[in-house]
């Protein structure tokens, strides 16, 4: 309960931490079961919050999509979730916020550029789209 108190935790991360604690498999799948019965744990709360998180803090759906991963949480619920978000506004806020909105002066600054998009999370296709865009001088 302390746990969910300060933030949602996916199924499979408590699972995880009370296992950790060193609690039997029935005590911990019967208190697991009880707070989702309860409504005090939800794996669709989770995916939100979640999503939304790593999407403030300028995070791309790749990246998100792994870290979901980690978390046990994939498919259709997932990627309905991350469908949910303007991926294009994120990555042109992202460039922004780190290369102003000036075009890439050289392909160095332009490879430089792609290198971070992409380790953030944004897939290639974006990138280029957007580095195009601007050097082509329209956001």
């Amino acid at each position: 309960m302390r746990w969910l108190a300060l933030r949602e935790h996916g199924r499979a991360e408590l699972v995880h931490k009370l296992q950790a604690k060193g609690f039997d498999e029935a005590s911990i799948a019967a208190a697991v079961q009880g707070l989702a019965e309860d409504g005090l744990q939800s794996d669709g709360r989770y995916l939100e919050a979640l999503v939304r998180g790593q999407f403030a803090k300028g995070h791309g759906p790749q990246r998100i999509r792994q870290a979901l991963r980690q978390q046990g949480i994939a498919g259709e619920d997932a990627e309905q979730a991350l469908n949910e978000y303007d991926w294009n506004e994120a990555l042109a806020r992202v460039h922004g916020k780190k290369f102003g909105g000036d075009a890439p002066a050289s392909p160095k600054d332009y490879a430089a550029r792609a290198r971070f998009l992409s380790q953030r999370g944004f897939e290639p296709d974006r990138i280029q789209a957007l580095l195009r865009r601007l050097r082509r001088g329209g956001e």
